[in-house]
């Protein structure tokens, strides 16, 4: 009996620790994919003087593809690169933009709900002080 009660205590307690490394296991997986997000969208400068030819890509304009495409040529060339990387760091820098309107999309969706929470929050408060005014005329 004193071995079951003993591997039942061993049990109880690995499987604390193992869920305490699991917790912060993941929140360090999180906080290494923000640091991770906010250093690429650091990177992704849309006001640089590709920005005319990244929007082009955005709305679909071919005018605009084709500047962004010699852009990338020019880049490529002056860096020793090959034209077959072109296409390449075309498709590159279109999924950049994307990833980049879809992260300012989330952003404004977040502050959205952190103004309406404040909102619930402060309307909770007046409530909250209500019924300690009520309570205490009693």
């Amino acid at each position: 009996m004193g071995t079951a009660f003993s591997s039942s205590l061993l049990g109880l307690s690995g499987s604390l620790v193992l869920g305490f490394l699991d917790l912060q296991a993941g929140r360090a997986q999180n906080r290494f994919y923000m640091e991770l997000e906010n250093w690429l969208s650091t990177l992704t400068d849309v006001t640089s003087d590709l920005a005319p030819a990244l929007e082009g890509v955005a709305s679909g304009s071919a005018e605009q593809f084709e500047v962004l495409a010699g852009e990338l040529r020019r880049i490529a060339e002056a860096n020793g690169a090959d034209a077959a990387s072109v296409p390449a760091m075309a498709q590159l820098a279109e999924g950049i933009q994307g990833v980049v309107k879809n992260m300012r999309n989330e952003q404004q969706m977040l502050r959205d709900w952190i103004e309406a929470q404040h909102e619930e929050s402060q309307e909770m408060r007046r409530t909250l002080q209500r019924l300690t005014d009520k309570l205490g005329d009693r």
